[in-house]
């Protein structure tokens, strides 16, 4: 792994700790204040700068052994991690599925960079795999926001005004065509972004042997 690459790997996962810890143990708070009565609110501050001094903490301790292996996580680990952080992107844009496209890219380069630094013979396979799993994700989470959004008024009139459709039947089957119109479209775009990662990999390495 270069410098460059391990600089940028570095601020993705001592970023992304941060992130979860902070998240978790303020939203954690937050549900206990909102469930315990005379529970003062400065818990939940508390609780959340606790959360992110923990990332701050985890940083410190483990970032270095977490660069080094990267891209010989366990699966299992890296998908609820993905998860995880594709919930707090729904959060983040406001149920827009911005971020976890975004996160689907990601998933799709790390695919193909895991296939440079581990080769197998099936890296094809392993590109679709994460490019479902990762459309997967993005399409399944905008499913339940687009079936909410159908509550709203200003999305039935919008559906009604574009599209002629008034009762939540139709709306239902418009939400599900469009969750799978997104995930055609994340399953394309990570598979491309896995490869090009992929690609790019192999070419620099091909350079530099040349160069020698």
């Amino acid at each position: 792994m270069s410098k460059a690459e391990r600089t940028i790997v570095g601020i993705f996962l001592g970023g992304a700790c941060l992130w979860l810890s902070f998240v978790t143990c303020w939203w954690t708070a937050a549900i206990v204040h909102a469930l315990v009565a005379g529970l003062s609110l400065e818990v939940v501050m508390v609780s959340a700068l606790a959360g992110l001094m923990t990332g701050v903490f985890l940083d410190i301790l483990f970032l270095r052994k977490w660069i080094r292996g990267f891209y010989a996580a366990s699966l299992w680990l890296l998908a609820v991690v993905y998860a995880a952080l594709c919930v707090l992107a729904v959060a983040s844009f406001m149920g827009l599925p911005v971020g976890t496209f975004a996160l689907g890219l990601l998933a799709g380069a790390y695919a193909g960079r895991r296939q440079l630094h581990n080769p197998s013979a099936d890296a094809g396979h392993r590109l679709r795999r994460a490019a479902f799993f990762a459309a997967l994700l993005t399409a399944g989470a905008a499913l339940p926001i687009g079936i909410l959004a159908l509550r709203e008024q200003s999305v039935a009139d919008l559906f009604q005004k574009m599209l002629g459709i008034e009762s939540w039947g139709a709306g239902f089957m418009v939400v599900c065509l469009l969750c799978i119109v997104l995930f055609g479209a994340q399953y394309g775009c990570s598979l491309i972004a896995g490869r090009l990662a992929l690609r790019m990999g192999t070419t620099s390495a091909q350079s530099g042997c040349r160069g020698d």
